[in-house]
């Protein structure tokens, strides 16, 4: 029926065409049209799957919302391109793709950044953002949040005397305490000089990041030498993830089978044989620490969730003197309940202590001795104010 009505219509549109061609061409025409729809027609019959296809797709195609039909139209005109002018388009979109793809990373960096730092507040703090009437107003109370943790983390003579003055003379003040910060930071280090640490410990911070580099990172480390801000980036992002720990209090560090306690390598030869891990997890990581021991501890944890050696320090007093006088006295008067309690349930567990600790200090912009990024990696970062700052 359907074929029978298409027909019609073609028909009909081919005598129109006819109509107003000139009588001395319309006969041929005419043979010529009829021989067309004849032809037209046979093939329908022929193939009649075909002809099904074309009608269910522009069924379809009449289905779609304008936009998508558009979509439709756009692939259409892609494919009429030439080969050159298709691969043009194809990389202004990969460079596009790249562009959104970093913006996206970046975004999803600041939310994770402000997810952490809004755990940390006050219920009355939450209240405040929460209950701001307009997104500019939660900018606005977020900016007064961050100047009062600031004001907090000033030494206790100059917070007391920016508490006394009025709002206009406080932000005054505050600004011409960050402008003498950020002079004697300009004296400390000078951006357009080479690359150097010069706190011994930035330097032990760096050595025990290099220390855990494969051959491969080693020799990346060699060639971004005169590239300072590679250089620094390689060094912090590495450290991200592979952060030194401070050691346990007999000062031993577990890098190879021999240093194992003798049930932990039968518990680990059993596991192996068992095909719970490759001996390159290990193999690779021989020789680094804290390294070694994490993998080790993540693989017998397969077999133990509750498993725990103390490879490191896993409590406050494993931590050297000066490291434990700062969390004690900088960073513990900081925490939350919530915060208190989460540390609490990691007591005593290694690496979870003192990843915990890292990550609490980073959060309170503190800095443990030998576990914390030092201050002045943080300061030379290119595109970050230092600590005090931010």
């Amino acid at each position: 029926m359907k074929l029978k009505k298409l027909l019609t219509i073609l028909s009909v549109f081919i005598f129109m065409a006819f109509l107003l061609l000139p009588s001395g061409t319309q006969a041929e025409v005419r043979e010529e049209s009829e021989s067309k729809v004849r032809k037209a027609g046979e093939k329908f019959k022929l193939n009649s799957d075909h002809y099904q296809r074309l009608v269910k797709n522009y069924s379809s195609f009449n289905a779609l919302s304008k936009e998508k039909q558009g979509l439709v139209k756009n692939y259409s005109s892609f494919n009429a391109l030439s080969k050159e002018k298709q691969a043009l388009l194809k990389r202004l979109e990969s460079e596009i793709m790249k562009l959104d793809s970093h913006e996206n990373t970046r975004m999803l960096e600041v939310f994770q950044k402000f997810a952490s730092w809004y755990e940390t507040l006050k219920p009355l703090e939450k209240h405040r953002i929460e209950n701001a009437e307009f997104p500019d107003a939660r900018l606005v109370e977020i900016k007064k949040i961050l100047t009062e943790q600031w004001i907090a983390r000033l030494p206790k003579s100059e917070s007391e005397t920016l508490l006394k003055l009025d709002d206009k003379e406080r932000r005054i003040q505050i600004i011409k305490i960050k402008q003498e910060e950020q002079a004697r930071l300009n004296i400390v280090f000078d951006k357009k000089k080479k690359l150097a640490w010069t706190s011994e410990e930035s330097r032990r911070f760096v050595a025990q990041i290099q220390a855990q580099f494969s051959s491969e990172q080693q020799e990346k480390f060699a060639k971004l030498e005169n590239k300072k801000g590679s250089l620094l980036k390689m060094i912090l992002e590495f450290a991200e993830e592979n952060p030194p720990l401070p050691l346990n209090k007999s000062g031993a560090k577990y890098l190879s089978m021999k240093d194992l306690p003798m049930d932990m390598l039968v518990q680990l030869k059993k596991m192996k044989q068992a095909g719970a891990y490759k001996q390159f997890e290990l193999a690779r990581v021989e020789g680094k620490w804290p390294s070694y021991a994490r993998v080790v501890t993540e693989i017998l944890r397969k077999n133990d969730p509750s498993f725990t050696f103390d490879f490191g320090a896993s409590n406050l007093n494993d931590f050297s003197l000066e490291a434990k006088n700062v969390i004690e006295n900088a960073l513990f008067p900081l925490l939350q309940d919530e915060e208190k309690e989460k540390l609490q349930t990691v007591a005593g567990r290694w690496p979870d202590y003192p990843m915990a600790i890292r990550e609490l200090a980073k959060v309170h912009l503190i800095e443990v001795p030998g576990l914390s990024v030092p201050a002045e990696l943080l300061q030379m970062k290119p595109g970050k104010l230092p600590m005090m700052m931010r």
